[in-house]
C-alpha cells in the first residue's frame, strides 16, 4: 500500500462495474445464423461445444498474456467449427462480437454510480483496467455509456488497445500515464491473479471487490476486500 493519500484509482470492468445478465447474450445464435447463410448445416449444440472450447482456448492465450482480437478469436472458432472461413461468413461472426450483449440485461454494481461520483467529487482521478475477453473495448464503452458510467471516467487501459493482459505491469503504467498521476494510487478488481498480484507488483493498494464474485484461489490476497463499493470513498478518500 502506497504512502500518502489515493491520488487516482482504476477499476477493472467485469464482475467489478458491471455483470454479463441472463438472456442478453446472442452470439451463438447469430453465429447459428451466420453458418446458415454459409450453407453450413450446424446445430446449435455443436456451437454451443465450440464457445465452450473457444473460451477453453482464450483462457490460455489469457494466462499467457498473448492478446487476441475479434479477428483470431473468430479465426479459432471456424477452426473448432471445421467451416471454412469465407469473407462473408468470417465478417458476420466478427460483427456479433462487436454488438456483443444486450446492455439492457446486464447487471451493474449497486452503489457503483454514486461511488464514482463520490470520488471523482473528492478530487480522484478514475480509470479503467480492464482485460478484454471476446468482446473488444470499443463495445464495452458502448456498455458503459448504456448505463450512464462512461463520461465518469478520466483514462482508459483496455488490453485490447494496449497490448497486454494484467498482471503485466505495461498496463497499469499505461493507466498512471492516461490520468497523468504520480502519486499514489489503487486499483478495484475482483481477481487475484490479475488485478490484485497486478496492483501490489506496482505497489499500488489493491482493493478486491467480491460483490459479483469472491475469489477463493490460492493467489495474493488485497490489502482490502469489499462486498459493497460504497465502503471505496472512506477507504480512499480518509
Amino acid at each position: 500500500m502506497g504512502a500518502g493519500p489515493i491520488e487516482a484509482v482504476t477499476f477493472d470492468f467485469w464482475n467489478t462495474l458491471i455483470a454479463e445478465g441472463a438472456g442478453g447474450d446472442h452470439r451463438e445464435e447469430r453465429w447459428g445464423r451466420a453458418l446458415k447463410n454459409a450453407g453450413y448445416d450446424v446445430d446449435q449444440a455443436t456451437i454451443e461445444r465450440a464457445m465452450t472450447d473457444l473460451w477453453s482456448w482464450f483462457n490460455g492465450e489469457w494466462a499467457g498474456n498473448r492478446v487476441v482480437g475479434p479477428d483470431v478469436i473468430v479465426a479459432q472458432a471456424v477452426t473448432l467449427l471445421e467451416v471454412e472461413p469465407t469473407p462473408d461468413l468470417v465478417a458476420e461472426m466478427i460483427a456479433a462480437l462487436e454488438d456483443g450483449w444486450d446492455p439492457a440485461v446486464m447487471t451493474t454494481a449497486p452503489d457503483i454510480g454514486e461511488t464514482l461520483e463520490a470520488l471523482r467529487s473528492g478530487g480522484l482521478r478514475i480509470g479503467i483496467i480492464c482485460d478484454v475477453g471476446l468482446t473488444p473495448s470499443s463495445t464495452l464503452r458502448r456498455y458503459l455509456d448504456h448505463h450512464g458510467f462512461l463520461s465518469l471516467f478520466d483514462g482508459w487501459s483496455f488490453s485490447d488497445e494496449v497490448g497486454v493482459y494484467k498482471p503485466d505491469p505495461a498496463i497499469y503504467i499505461h493507466a498512471r500515464e492516461s490520468l497523468g498521476a504520480d502519486g499514489p494510487m489503487a486499483h478495484v478488481g475482483d481477481l487475484r491473479r490479475t488485478d490484485v498480484a497486478g496492483a501490489l507488483a506496482m505497489g499500488w493498494t489493491a482493493i478486491r471487490y467480491a460483490g459479483f464474485y469472491d475469489d477463493q484461489s490460492d493467489r495474493p490476497e488485497a490489502d482490502h476486500v469489499i462486498t459493497s463499493h460504497a465502503e471505496l470513498p472512506a477507504l480512499l478518500l480518509g
